[in-house]
């Protein structure tokens, strides 16, 4: 017997069909090896269609909804032996493929559609189990849809690399922290939580002693952005952005946002991303993130 743990990546944001980036910039090959006992591709599409059935909601006397989309390939985790059906997941490698895969194209993929498929000795299914996740919101929210909502070969073998050097040295604590406020933002309808989350995660960055927070953000995270090469997001943006990150954090200006504020948003979120990407491929990068007064002295702020 064997078993594998699945998360499931809809074609529903792929319309309009046909869809010229289809043909332009093609989803990762199926089965594309991630890591050992890790690949992206199709499953079975009866136990894809499975799972969308066991995870949608399901309301006496009346009928499911007919999905108006199918499976466009799932993240994949292979399991020897007889794998406990209430154990998806546990040790997070899934969850943390598809966190780090968001760091290089941020896509709707979600914890809705997840499960555990049991195979029997000859392969055919035994059984299909959902994830049952709890604590957590299992689906995705984009600020804006994305321009194309998959991974390609090259991100694929760039997401192989990036876990395979997480495999041998694991992020910072900093940056593990910051990775998980991201997904926590991503999993977050409402953009007052979302804003607090992500400056959160740029705090969890940068962010030494008990002191001047305010100035810390401000002067740290606009050097931080400016030096991967995202100068738009400078001292006043970053002023801006944890003015309202405090107001929403004190309960106040809920609701409200406008055109500026969103961009605004937009920005920290792409700052976070490229921060939490090179943690992982720049040793360097990383080395300052573990020690404060490497942070201190990188990032300096003026008292």
């Amino acid at each position: 017997m064997y078993a594998r743990d699945v998360v499931v990546q809809t074609n529903a944001l792929v319309f309009p069909c046909p869809n010229p980036l289809l043909e332009s910039h093609p989803p990762v090959p199926d089965r594309f090896e991630i890591s050992e006992g890790l690949w992206i591709g199709k499953i079975e599409q009866n136990a894809a269609k499975v799972i969308f059935d066991l995870n949608e909601p399901s309301y006496h006397g009346t009928p499911k909804p007919v999905n108006q989309f199918a499976q466009l390939y799932s993240y994949v985790r292979e399991m020897k032996g007889a794998a406990n059906p209430y154990e998806w997941d546990k040790d997070s490698r899934l969850q943390t493929c598809v966190a780090i895969s968001r760091l290089l194209n941020l896509t709707s993929t979600s914890f809705r559609y997840a499960g555990r498929i049991r195979y029997n000795t000859d392969g055919g299914i035994a059984d299909i189990s959902p994830a049952n996740i709890q604590g957590v919101p299992v689906d995705t929210f984009l600020s804006a849809k994305p321009e194309r909502d998959w991974l390609t070969e090259a991100e694929g073998v760039r997401l192989r690399g990036l876990l395979g050097r997480l495999d041998s040295k694991p992020m910072p604590p900093r940056a593990s922290r910051a990775l998980w406020y991201h997904e926590y933002a991503i999993r977050t309808w409402f953009i007052e939580l979302r804003w607090t989350y992500v400056a959160t995660a740029l705090e969890a960055l940068v962010h030494v002693g008990r002191e001047y927070s305010g100035l810390q953000f401000r002067e740290r995270v606009s050097l931080m952005a400016n030096e991967l090469g995202l100068r738009e997001f400078g001292p006043d943006e970053a002023k801006n952005a944890y003015h309202l990150r405090s107001q929403l954090a004190h309960g106040q200006q809920l609701g409200g946002f406008t055109g500026p504020d969103r961009q605004l948003y937009d920005l920290m979120e792409r700052v976070l991303r490229a921060a939490l990407l090179r943690s992982i491929e720049d040793d360097e990068f990383a080395s300052t993130l573990g020690d404060d007064q490497k942070i201190k002295k990188r990032w300096p702020i003026c008292i």
